[in-house]
């Protein structure tokens, strides 16, 4: 078994961004040489979380407002030294996750047609990193 790992870069776009990263990872796993196995995603912050879905603006809207009703702002919390909206944040974290795994065929990531991976901001402006971890078999043709 090979493994490959790395780190994916990203300057969010503030509080509900959510910011395209399917090409960064592809190149990723290319770069692995690995045919068949799987790869992990872990977004490295508390207030920021990783999804798969559409590339679909009004699904991430409808997606936030949900959230938003969820976990409101206009509620008592006591993690409020950096602000009502980093609570919410670390809240909204829990729910959405941090971590994606992957399945690799054939050298490529199986994710279906409309399916991207995305990095979602949950607090503010912030530079993010995800760690990348490939793991899986390499042919030798």
């Amino acid at each position: 078994m090979k493994v490959m790992t790395d780190f994916i870069e990203v300057e969010s776009g503030g509080r509900g961004h959510y910011e395209d990263i399917t090409d960064e990872v592809a190149r990723i796993v290319e770069k692995s040489g690995i045919d068949d196995g799987v790869i992990i995603l872990h977004e490295m912050h508390t207030t920021a979380a990783l999804v798969i879905q559409e590339a679909d603006e009004d699904v991430h809207r409808d997606t936030m407002d949900v959230m938003d009703e969820i976990v409101p702002s206009n509620r008592k919390y006591r993690h409020i030294y950096e602000g009502v909206s980093n609570a919410t944040a670390h809240i909204k974290n829990q729910i959405m996750g941090s971590n994606l795994s992957i399945p690799v065929m054939d050298g490529k990531m199986t994710l279906g047609t409309w399916q991207r991976i995305f990095l979602v901001e949950l607090f503010e402006k912030r530079r993010r990193r995800v760690a990348v971890v490939v793991m899986g078999t390499h042919s030798s043709t």
